[in-house]
């Protein structure tokens, strides 16, 4: 998949066939700046250490790293690959659901995990693309984009998007704050037409993100603020 990438972030790119996690190789790395894909991940995970489904060849396996690591930043890499899958599916309706993955016709396309070590950041993201059949317990809850419009993708147009898309987001972060990423989370991290629970399994309703990225929802007419945690779609 080699490539070059016009990124102020990415001062090397490193190709693996297999590994066991993107993020943990490039965290061991100790290396801002580094741009790291996999064709397949043996140990891929999600938050809460679940784990992630990361077959050999067909969907992309990616993290970049930062420096100044900063809670908010799955929140900034969410808009930025909810704009990634809504380029490759403009017909789709493409969702955030906080904090951490992206949702087409309520089922999971993209999931971000950020991890830190010392003063380095890996922004890692699986990203659901050429896949056509799920184990049974996910094959309800996992979609990809070919099996949105029914056409298969070269992963390193995704990349190439991706890349575009972060890079541009944590410039504005980083230039301008998180009022930009937060109106734009609002715009699509609502879930209106949803049926949204708590942990607890409790219907609620999102109401607002604040500036420290922390959920608002309305749960049976109260109103909580989540700084940790989840929310799920009701299936």
């Amino acid at each position: 998949m080699g490539a070059d990438f016009d990124s102020r972030f990415i001062n090397d790119y490193i190709e693996l066939d297999e590994v066991d996690s993107t993020n943990r190789f490039a965290l061991d790395t100790g290396r801002e700046g580094l741009l790291v894909t996999a064709r397949s991940q043996f140990s891929g995970k999600g938050t809460k250490g679940r784990t992630w489904f990361s077959p050999c060849g067909t969907n992309l396996y990616l993290t970049m790293t930062f420096g100044k690591p900063d809670p908010r930043f799955p929140l900034v890499a969410g808009v930025a690959l909810r704009e990634t899958v809504s380029f490759f599916l403009p017909d789709s309706d493409v969702c955030i659901k906080w904090p951490n993955d992206i949702i087409v016709s309520g089922q999971k396309v993209c999931g971000i995990l950020c991890e830190s070590r010392g003063t380095i950041t890996a922004v890692g993201a699986g990203m659901n693309v050429n896949q056509l059949a799920w184990p049974d317990d996910l094959k309800d809850r996992a979609i990809s984009f070919a099996q949105v419009s029914k056409k298969q993708y070269e992963l390193i147009q995704v990349v190439k998007q991706a890349v575009f898309h972060i890079d541009h987001w944590f410039t504005l972060f980083f230039e301008k704050g998180f009022a930009p990423v937060r109106q734009r989370f609002l715009e699509y991290g609502l879930l209106n037409g949803h049926k949204i629970l708590t942990d607890e399994g409790i219907e609620c309703c999102i109401v607002d993100l604040n500036m420290e990225g922390h959920l608002l929802i309305n749960v049976s007419g109260r109103l909580k603020t989540l700084s940790s945690g989840s929310i799920h779609i009701a299936r």
